[in-house]
């Protein structure tokens, strides 16, 4: 430990960018992600059909960080009664 410059560097190991029997998986796990599923149970259900042989918890851990970070904050439509008829314009 005193050989290391930074905290950090005592982090970089064996165990960094060690491949994942989810590795093949997390295409397909974004993409339904992406497609606003976001149930870890269901699409553990939905890749263990396709052949992965890992657990429910390697799924729930990938999408937890999924989970916690940041997403893209977009205004919300306004809502009908917000705009009401008034609103409209005749051509």
């Amino acid at each position: 430990m005193a050989d290391v410059a930074t905290p950090e560097k005592l982090f970089t190991g064996q165990w960094q960018n060690r491949p994942s029997d989810l590795d093949d998986y997390k295409p397909y796990l974004d993409h339904r992600w992406n497609e606003g599923c976001t149930n870890a149970w269901k699409l553990w259900e939905e890749v263990v059909p396709l052949g992965y042989k890992g657990s429910y918890q390697r799924v729930r851990d990938y999408l937890r960080d999924k989970r916690t970070t940041p997403r893209p904050v977009t205004a919300r439509p306004s809502s009908p009664r917000a705009v009401g008829p008034d609103s409209f314009t005749e051509p």
